[in-house]
């Protein structure tokens, strides 16, 4: 039986967080490497994105190819891509190029947290930045007689990547950037590390300024809640009266969850 069909270009989505422990470098570069194969091979595709499929069968079928062949995690990022079903057969393979640059984001927060994640943001625009200054650079890149290995020859010869993330997404877009050109691609990778980034700060608002002893008393507790060293941005919004209201990425303390609310304001006396 066919499945319900998803809402119109629904992307695909994984909790990476559920495999945030185990991320590597390596990991994403074998999710790319399944992004190739799932590419440059047709009828593996239609078999992967065929909403007549039952989606434990397309799940199955990714573990019967690459059990063995490809680290765990990585397949059963893949297999759990797979399942979902797609609206187009393109879908998959844009979920899983996603994936492996939030799987490389996720190694870089495990080598150094929030800070290491801006580098990473940085890096790759500096990248952007060079290409888009250079129209001979951009035509290297874009020449379709070239081989993947030459680009990805040439991007480490005009590149200086401070950690091993930053070499792999840069090569990548560089050298496999799908139809789309390689400072976009990059422009894109980048904005997927920046929303990354967001778990890392915390955005107050609050009804009237804060002391330095509140903000450390909030700081340590968020940090003990979340489980990371988080960077504060405070904001004074007289609208609200009283209390306080934390962004952490796309998680909101408000009003509407008022039980931790209160926990927060009654721990530093707000």
């Amino acid at each position: 039986m066919a499945e319900a069909s998803n809402e119109p270009n629904r992307p695909l989505t994984v909790d990476v967080d559920r495999w945030a422990p185990s991320a590597s470098p390596e990991i994403a570069h074998q999710l790319f490497e399944i992004l190739d194969i799932v590419d440059q091979n047709g009828a593996l595709r239609r078999a992967l994105t065929d909403p007549s499929r039952p989606a434990e069968d397309r799940a199955r079928l990714v573990h019967s190819l690459l059990d063995g062949r490809a680290h765990e995690v990585a397949v059963d990022i893949a297999a759990e891509l797979a399942s979902q079903r797609s609206t187009t057969e393109r879908q998959l393979g844009d979920a899983l190029e996603r994936t492996a640059v939030l799987v490389a984001a996720a190694a870089t927060e495990n080598r150094g947290g929030g800070d290491a994640l801006e580098s990473l943001v940085d890096e790759l625009i500096r990248f952007k930045s060079m290409l888009d200054r250079s129209a001979e650079v951009q035509s290297a890149f874009s020449d379709s007689r070239a081989s993947a290995e030459a680009k990805v020859t040439l991007a480490r010869r005009l590149s200086t990547p401070g950690s091993e993330e930053a070499a792999l997404l840069i090569e990548r877009a560089a050298s496999e950037p799908r139809g789309a050109l390689p400072g976009r691609l990059l422009e894109q990778f980048a904005q997927w590390v920046a929303d990354r980034q967001q778990r890392w700060i915390a955005r107050v608002e609050s009804a009237r300024p804060l002391r330095q002893d509140q903000l450390d008393a909030l700081r340590d507790r968020l940090n003990r809640l979340y489980g990371r060293d988080l960077k504060l941005t405070t904001e004074t919004n007289p609208a609200l009266v009283g209390g306080l209201r934390v962004q952490v990425g796309e998680e909101i303390i408000d009003g509407s969850l008022t039980h931790r609310l209160n926990q927060l304001e009654q721990r530093i006396g707000a």
